[in-house]
């Protein structure tokens, strides 16, 4: 069984404002969860915070370790029980009418990590197809 996730979705949008909803933290608070110390440098930790829940404090540390603007960002994230981080891309590609972003968050080891996964899943496939194209809509408008 797979350890990713990985989701694709195309958005109307320019990757420029794509990139811009991915990488600002304020557009980030509005759409994904409120981020602290959230900085577009190669290196730099930050967290999210979100309501805890069974097993899980409600903070996912992070660190940026890839930046190629405005084509693809990756950190690395660790919440709750886990015992080793785990990796976020997003990759953005601009096609004619749009932009097709892609994500994968790898690095889910062993049964706690499928868990998670599960978890993930579930959070990820809804940011990707309400959250952000919400949030991307409004600001648009």
């Amino acid at each position: 069984m797979a350890q990713e996730i990985k989701i694709s979705r195309f958005y109307p949008y320019s990757a420029d404002k794509v990139w811009q909803a991915l990488t600002d933290p304020e557009a980030m608070n509005t759409w994904l969860m409120p981020v602290e110390d959230f900085q577009l440098k190669l290196n730099q930790k930050f967290r999210f915070k979100t309501k805890p829940g069974p097993g899980f404090d409600g903070i996912v540390n992070c660190q940026i370790m890839e930046i190629d603007e405005p084509h693809t960002i990756t950190y690395s994230w660790q919440g709750g029980s886990m015992k080793q981080p785990t990796l976020v891309k997003w990759n953005l590609k601009s096609i004619e009418d749009g932009t097709v972003v892609n994500l994968r968050h790898t690095g889910f080891v062993g049964f706690d990590g499928w868990m998670i996964k599960q978890i993930l899943t579930f959070g990820w496939r809804k940011i990707t197809r309400k959250l952000l194209p919400a949030y991307l809509d409004e600001v648009s408008a």
